[in-house]
């Protein structure tokens, strides 16, 4: 079985599960674990939000094809809500 690290610093669990997630959700997109829009869905954010969180937290936006498909498939089903 393997195993994923991830780092929460304790002052992010003095401010809350929010703060908690956000940092999860970042380590697991820049890591590529998860793409953008799991990332973003953890945290039931829009696109604009999220993108907002990783610029604020200067962490550059990784996008490839299987981000572009899973856009593209939210476009097609009516679920993106960029």
């Amino acid at each position: 079985m393997q195993a994923i690290n991830i780092q929460i610093p304790i002052e992010l669990i003095e401010q809350g599960e929010t703060a908690v997630l956000e940092q999860i959700a970042m380590q697991l997109y820049e890591n590529k674990i998860f793409t953008f829009s799991q990332a973003r869905r953890l945290l039931n954010y829009s696109v604009w939000e999220f993108q907002k969180l990783l610029g604020e937290n200067h962490i550059v936006r990784q996008y490839d094809k299987d981000d572009l498909a899973e856009d593209i498939e939210a476009i097609q089903l009516g679920l993106w809500d960029g």
